[in-house]
Formats: structure tokens, C-alpha cells, sequence
């Protein structure tokens, strides 16, 4: 790389060393930390939720993707009507309004202790395994770009984001994840423009080729369950995937909860599912670029997770690689930096506060935030065993998410269910999901919906079955109709306070 481009990249460090320091100051109390005081404008938890789930993951992945195959991923996005009413009308209000630190506690107040551990320990172990993917993928290209042994830049990037996190916490991840959003959008950006103005018939011929070799490809109408990519499993394998990802997550969900009512809670996270889509469609056509690029130089043959570094190395001009490489790291730290504060809020909420009988402080906090993050990053250093990164990373979302979905709609929807079939339920429903991906070729697709369904009909037939009868706290904690448009009315009166049990 040139100065220039070093100079770019030291200063972009330096920006998000400088911004958490200033958040630092004003980490007083464990709300301070963990949920930014409950004060985020809704727009800038927005920005967050879609930084967290816009990774170097996708930087990389999806780009590999766009460019080796075609548009088929993106089906799941069809799921999105019925997410965002199930997250917006069920599931926020219960988290909102119960003013939780950790969504897990609702588990122990609806069900027992038992299950709240269960589905807080799943997240925990379902995050790490992530964590370590979102630390692996942008040292993939840094280290062909700086020449530097790919397990140092690994340790470089896991410790520089703990480091920033566990200083200035939940403000310093959330302000810190806007102008990395925005360096991620401008990263993609240059990376068209330059591809585009390096292909003879510019945008047009980019039209033609993916026309040609079906970059545009999105529907696949096919009922096999064995088909990776098909609008079945796009609608139904994509509503679990998408509620696991955005309404039954930590990571998430946390986010959300840091605004000062429940109408703005919603507003963020409709912003952050909906940008997070045309994003993903803007960085698959990326790819669906790339292949033009390299179709008119024969060079079509290239490892997916390796097109992007390709460009970056050998195409852009001095500057820009600085940039990319920015925006790459932008990429990278807003989804650890999320990560690594809702694991910290799991953990502190659902462990120490709990077993303890005391809140935790701030050091403490901060003690368990650089733990995570030193055993994440370790983790990450056996990343070049995965295939492509993106396929990788949703199938663990997969893989994980959908028993806690079953469990939580259970506990929301059914005036049935008690702890015994919760708890049979949860652990059927993941077994399930187990037996299948170990044993069988359904696609990964299908792995959320599979352990969310079984565990929410064995969990409710279970119950029923024993006769399990819930006391008035617990029925107090199921979805109501006429309840919820109450609590919507009186949080748009001004009733949603920011404190919590």
C-alpha cells in the first residue's frame, strides 16, 4: 500500500479511538454501559442495528456470492412483511415494556430460571461462534494486502475493537457504528464506480453480462427441501431466520431497546431490517459487477471469498485502497463492537445480576467485555477452516436461532404453555436441528424454521398434555390484543420510562 493509504487508515483508527474515549467519560452506571442511558435518537439505533448485521461478512461474502452465483440467497428477504409484523406487534412491546436489560429475563419471568438460562447460554455460544467469523473475514484481505501473517490481524482487529467497547460502551458502539455505516456505503460505492469505468460499454454491458449468465436470477420455485435457495424456504425459512436475526437476538434487539419510547423502538428497527435489505441487494449486484469486470478478462474462475480482495488489490488506485481498507474495518468493528456488548449484557444480566442478587458494575462490565473478546478472537484464528464466510455466518444464524424463536413465541402466543413443555420443547426443537443438519442434505435454510416450529407445537402439546396452568404474572406476559393497542396508546402518550428492573 502507499503512505497515502496508510495515512487514511491510521487516521480512520484513530477517529474511533478518539470517539469512544469521549463516551468513556460518561459511563457513570450500568445503564450508562449496557443500554447508553436509554437516551439514542431512534435513527442512530437504526444506523447501529444495521451496522451490526451489515458486516465484513457481507462485505466479503455476499460480494463472493453476487459474483459466483446470483440473486437466489436473497429470497429469505421475502419473509420481511411477516417479520416485521410479528417483531413491531408482538415481540417488541413485551421487551420494551418490561424494560429488561437481557430480552432473557423474559424467558425466567414467563417460563422458570431454567429455561432463561438455557436461552441465554445458546446465545452466548451462538455469538462467540459468530464473533469469531466477523473477526476472520476482513483479516482475509488486510493480510494479503499488508503481507502480515493472517493470525496477527486477526488478534489486531479482536483486540482494537474490545479495546474501544469495553471503554466507552453502548454510546461508544452505537455513535461509533453511524460514520462506520457510512464508510461501509461509500466503500461499496467505489467499488462499482471503479469496476463500471473499467469495463469497455460501461453500466450497459454490466446489464448484459449478468442478464447473460443469470446474475438476476432471484426466484427458484422449486419444493425440495434440498435446494439451497427457493422461495418456500425464502418465505418460510426466512420469517424464523429474520425474527432469530432481528427480534429474538441480543445483538439486536438491544439496540432497539436504547430509545426513550416504544413507537421510536419500532421506527428503528423497521429502518434497520429495511435498509439491511436494499444494502444486501446493493452489495450482490456488486458482485453481479465484478463478474462483468473480470468476464472481459477470461478471469471469471476466482474463489468467491477472494473476488473482492482481487479488485482491491490490483484495481484501485492509490487512496481508494486506504479507503476500502477503512470501510472494510468499519465493517468488521460495528458488528464486534454490537456483539461484544450484548454478550457482555447476557452474561452480567442473566449470570452475575442474577446469581448474585446485586447489579453489577461498570468494572465489572468491562472486565467480562475484554474476557469475550480475548476468547472470540482466539476462536476466530481457526476462521480459514470455513467456505464462503456469509454462508458460513447464516447458517450458524440458522443453526442457533430457531428453538429461541420457538421458545419465545411460545411464551407470547400461547395462554398454554408452562415451563416443563417449555423446557422439552426448546430442547426437542434444537435436537431436531441437530439430526438434520448432521445427517441430512435439507438446506441450512430450513434450520431455523424446523427448530421453531417443534419447539413452539412440542412445547404447547407437552404442556397440555401435563395440564400446566400458568399463575397471573405468567398470563400477564402473553400477547393480548386489546392489551397491546393499551400499552401502544399509553407509550405514545408519553408513558415509556427509560429505567429497568
Amino acid at each position: 500500500m502507499h503512505i497515502i493509504d496508510y495515512i487514511i487508515l491510521i487516521s480512520y483508527f484513530l477517529g474511533v479511538v478518539v470517539l469512544a474515549g469521549f463516551f468513556g467519560k460518561s459511563q457513570k452506571s450500568l445503564k450508562d454501559f449496557l443500554m447508553g442511558g436509554g437516551t439514542i435518537p431512534w435513527w442512530a439505533a437504526a444506523f447501529a442495528g444495521i451496522a451490526t448485521v451489515t458486516s465484513a461478512i457481507s462485505y466479503i461474502g455476499a460480494v463472493g456470492l453476487g459474483f459466483s452465483s446470483d440473486f437466489s440467497f436473497l429470497q429469505y428477504r421475502l419473509a420481511m412483511p411477516i417479520a416485521i409484523a410479528v417483531i413491531c406487534i408482538i415481540i417488541i412491546p413485551f421487551f420494551f415494556n418490561l424494560k429488561l436489560y437481557s430480552i432473557y429475563e423474559y424467558l425466567e419471568k414467563r417460563f422458570n430460571l431454567t429455561v432463561r438460562l438455557l436461552g441465554s447460554g445458546l446465545f452466548i455460544l451462538f455469538k462467540s461462534c459468530f464473533l469469531a467469523i466477523g473477526i476472520y473475514a476482513p483479516a482475509i484481505i488486510i493480510s494479503v494486502l499488508s503481507g502480515v501473517d493472517i493470525i496477527w490481524v486477526v488478534l489486531l482487529t479482536g483486540v482494537l475493537t474490545t479495546a474501544y467497547t469495553l471503554i466507552g460502551g453502548m454510546k461508544a458502539v452505537i455513535w461509533t457504528d453511524v460514520p462506520q455505516l457510512i464508510i461501509m456505503l461509500g466503500g461499496i460505492f467505489v467499488i462499482i464506480a471503479v469496476a463500471v469505468s473499467g469495463i469497455d460499454g460501461g453500466f450497459d454491458e454490466v446489464i448484459d453480462v449478468a442478464h447473460e449468465y443469470g446474475k438476476f436470477n432471484f426466484f427458484n420455485f422449486s419444493t425440495s427441501f434440498t435446494d439451497t435457495y427457493t422461495v418456500l424456504g425464502g418465505i418460510i425459512g426466512g420469517a424464523f431466520l429474520i425474527i432469530s436475526q432481528f427480534g429474538t437476538d441480543q445483538a439486536e434487539m438491544q439496540r432497539f431497546l436504547t430509545v426513550n419510547s416504544l413507537r421510536k423502538a419500532n421506527y428503528a428497527f423497521i429502518a434497520s431490517v429495511l435498509v439491511a435489505t436494499l444494502i444486501g441487494f446493493l452489495i450482490f449486484f456488486e458482485g453481479a459487477v465484478l463478474f462483468a469486470f473480470y468476464h472481459q478478462r477470461n478471469q471469471v474462475d476466482i474463489e468467491s471469498n477472494q473476488v473482492f480482495i482481487r479488485f482491491v488489490i490490483e484495481e484501485l488506485p492509490t487512496g481508494f485502497r486506504g479507503f476500502l481498507i477503512a470501510a472494510l474495518f468499519a465493517a468488521a468493528m460495528s458488528t464486534i463492537s454490537s456483539v461484544l456488548n450484548s454478550l457482555t449484557t447476557v452474561f452480567v444480566s442473566d449470570f452475575y445480576t442474577r446469581f448474585k442478587q446485586r447489579e453489577a458494575s461498570v468494572k465489572l462490565a468491562r472486565t467480562v467485555t475484554l474476557i469475550i473478546g480475548i476468547f472470540s478472537t482466539v476462536l476466530a484464528c481457526l476462521g480459514g477452516l470455513l467456505g464462503n464466510i456469509l454462508e458460513a455466518a447464516t447458517t450458524i444464524i440458522n443453526f442457533f436461532g430457531g428453538a429461541l424463536v420457538g421458545v419465545f413465541l411460545l411464551g407470547m402466543l400461547s395462554r398454554k404453555a408452562g415451563p416443563k413443555g417449555a423446557l422439552t420443547g426448546f430442547v426437542v426443537g434444537f435436537a431436531l436441528v441437530l439430526y438434520v443438519a448432521s445427517f441430512t442434505d435439507i438446506s441450512y435454510m430450513w434450520y431455523s424454521a424446523f427448530g421453531g416450529i417443534t419447539t413452539y407445537l412440542v412445547g404447547f402439546v407437552v404442556s397440555t398434555l401435563l395440564g400446566e396452568r400458568l399463575n397471573e404474572g405468567q398470563l400477564k406476559l402473553v400477547y393480548r390484543i386489546k392489551r397491546s393497542v393499551r400499552l401502544t396508546r399509553c407509550d405514545e402518550l408519553g408513558s415509556g420510562g427509560a429505567g429497568h428492573t
